[in-house]
């Protein structure tokens, strides 16, 4: 720059002029940062608010998403309590869902092939998923479906309900449309179908119990009948030996079909008669007597001994010689030809008190250790052929005396019945 001395008055009219418009641009510069800068702090202001308005937000939505994975949580675990199972199946017949206990039931039912996992879409041909699902149950309405399983037959009790949520399923990882899925609510009623075939196995064998027990009662009178005929045939003496030999045959018969009628008659009957003093050893002679004839078409020799006396108990006589009959025959059944049944009344000190007792034994094959349990039960055989009451009757008898019965056995050696009584006062 020149010398302000050296300057034309036009150079410094215009050098004056040009000093007031740098200082004034320079002003306004400054000004301009200022209020630039005076923006950003506002601005940094603004994005300070917002980042923590966002981490606020943040913190909020990952609470509600731990707050959703809970319930959810929570959900499945009340959905695999449920002592029902609960299955979810696609538009095609797909498995979308599983809780605990309909996984259970298709693993007893052998449904689902190995490797196959929930919301595959791969369930077995055999699953009984896709089976429910054919029977095209009606919305809210139940059925009991059969389904064949390695243990048997499997009931289950089913309620379909299609889903029309507008909201998504997610299962196998994705989500998928809630729209046409049905809700199988399954419940294993194989244990109640049991119970209820028990109920009508019972109602048919206590209406069965009263037909023979009518037809114990009609029989029984006609077998008096026939009894009374065949003693007044064999009591006559133009009768010829071989003829005589038909007539305790028939006597035979009938002695034991009147065993056998007695036995259906006492077993359904509420309890015994009266209890009276009776002398045991003259009831047992009775009845060794009465089934002699069965023994000698047995080719069984039977043999009485006593060693009561006189002695009484109280009890129904009819109703012990039914034991006697009952015990007898049973003997018979069970000993080969030639063999030997012996009944024995005697009595035993037992503590400060003296009991008397019968025992029946026999020279038969024995009774195998595992049946014993069971030979007092209605209906049971050891040989699996002519189940009957025989023994059932005897220990019912027996009880209502206030006695005890027993029995032990020695396989190819024979068995012994023992029946023990107290002596009346």
């Amino acid at each position: 720059m020149l010398p302000s001395s050296h300057l034309s008055p036009m150079n410094f009219l215009t050098a004056r002029q040009t000093e007031p418009t740098l200082a004034d641009a320079f002003s306004t510069f400054s000004a301009v940062a200022g209020q630039l800068e005076c923006s950003y702090r506002e601005l940094q202001k603004e994005t300070l608010r917002l980042r923590r308005e966002l981490e606020t937000r943040n913190a909020a939505i990952a609470e509600t998403l731990d707050e959703n994975q809970s319930m959810r949580m929570a959900l499945r675990c009340i959905l695999d309590a449920l002592p029902c199972g609960v299955a979810v199946l696609g538009a095609g017949a797909e498995i979308v869902f599983l809780n605990l206990e309909a996984r259970r039931q298709l693993n007893s039912c052998r449904a689902i092939a190995p490797g196959i996992q929930e919301g595959s879409g791969n369930a077995d041909d055999q699953s009984w998923l896709p089976l429910i699902n054919s029977q095209a149950i009606p919305d809210g309405e139940e059925r009991e479906v059969p389904i064949a399983s390695p243990q048997g037959t499997t009931w289950l009790a089913v309620r379909s309900t299609t889903m029309h949520s507008p909201y998504p399923i997610q299962a196998s990882g994705h989500k998928t449309a809630g729209q046409g899925r049905v809700v199988l609510i399954i419940r294993d009623v194989t244990a109640q179908k049991a119970v209820q075939n028990d109920r009508e196995e019972t109602a048919h064998l206590i209406a069965l119990a009263k037909m023979s027990a009518v037809l114990a009662h009609e029989i029984r009178n006609p077998l008096a009948s026939m009894e009374l005929l065949v003693g007044l045939l064999n009591g006559c003496d133009e009768i010829k030996a071989e003829q005589r030999s038909w007539i305790d045959g028939l006597r035979a018969g009938v002695r034991s079909l009147s065993a056998t009628v007695n036995n259906v008659l006492r077993y359904h009957s509420l309890g015994t008669s009266s209890l009276l003093p009776v002398q045991l050893s003259q009831v047992v002679r009775e009845a060794v007597q009465f089934v002699q004839p069965l023994a000698k078409q047995a080719d069984i020799k039977l043999m009485f001994e006593d060693e009561l006396g006189d002695r009484k108990i109280a009890g129904n006589a009819g109703e012990l010689q039914q034991v006697l009959f009952n015990l007898t025959l049973n003997a018979f059944r069970h000993t080969p030809k030639s063999g030997t049944v012996k009944v024995r009344a005697a009595k035993e000190e037992k503590g400060e008190t003296e009991r008397v007792f019968l025992e029946v034994t026999d020279t038969g094959e024995g009774i195998r250790p595992a049946d014993i349990p069971h030979l007092f039960d209605a209906g049971f055989s050891a040989t699996g052929q002519n189940p009957g009451l025989g023994l059932a009757v005897c220990k019912k008898i027996v009880e209502l005396h206030r006695g005890e019965i027993s029995v032990s056995s020695r396989l190819g050696t024979g068995s012994t019945f023992r029946l023990e009584f107290p002596l009346y006062d």
